[in-house]
């Protein structure tokens, strides 16, 4: 196996890349988890793994299927771990990078389904401002439906997710700051014309399927 395909991945039709070891990962810790007696992170783990095991099926360009992996381990991993307490600032990490990482995804998602413009099709200034208005709000609705959950989740289930009105307002804006940041990388993405599906193994030009 030499370097490019190493990194690039394609190495066999199960485990294509790296990005597929840490979807195991994710899956393996779920069955850990149970085995150990703590349903709590296996269903957790098992939930965000299966996020990412329907983003292969749907066959995501590779940047975006790392993107969206990565923030789900970010998220199950942290909590697993106790990272959040652990590290004062992880919280502060996740709701910049998750907005980041998975608005683009979503809207590649949404492209998918022929409900908003496909990134390599071929556009002008308008729609380059349209994908990342879009883009935008869907990271920070996303963000605020996280924090209408955690409000209610105290409410109902005796959680502590909520910390007041400061850490909400705080991780409003970082949610917004990570959406903004994943919106204009998706306007670079549909800029160059790179798609919303996973090249052809060793191929630079086609894409497998049809968006």
């Amino acid at each position: 196996m030499d370097v490019r395909r190493l990194v690039l991945g394609d190495w066999n039709p199960v485990v294509r890349d790296g990005i597929d070891v840490l979807r195991l990962l994710m899956l393996g810790g779920a069955v850990a988890y149970a085995v150990a007696g703590r349903p709590g992170a296996a269903s957790l783990l098992a939930a965000l793994g299966a996020v990412t095991v329907v983003a292969r099926v749907v066959n995501l360009p590779r940047v975006y299927d790392l993107c969206l992996t990565a923030g789900m381990a970010l998220q199950g991993f942290g909590e697993t771990f106790g990272l959040y307490d652990e590290f004062v600032r992880f919280d502060d990490l996740v709701h910049f990078t998750l907005p980041m990482l998975t608005a683009p995804v979503v809207y590649i998602a949404l492209a998918r389904l022929d409900v908003v413009p496909d990134p390599r099709d071929e556009t002008h200034l308008q729609h380059y401002v349209g994908i990342a208005v879009v883009t935008a709000a869907l990271g920070i609705s996303i963000g605020a439906l996280w924090e209408i959950y955690e409000w209610r989740s105290d409410a109902w289930l005796g959680t502590a997710l909520s910390e007041g009105n400061d850490d909400t307002n705080g991780d409003l804006v970082r949610d917004t700051l990570g959406s903004l940041v994943g919106a204009a990388l998706l306007v670079v993405w549909a800029r160059f014309g790179w798609g919303s599906v996973r090249r052809i193994p060793g191929v630079n030009t086609h894409e497998d399927v049809s968006a």
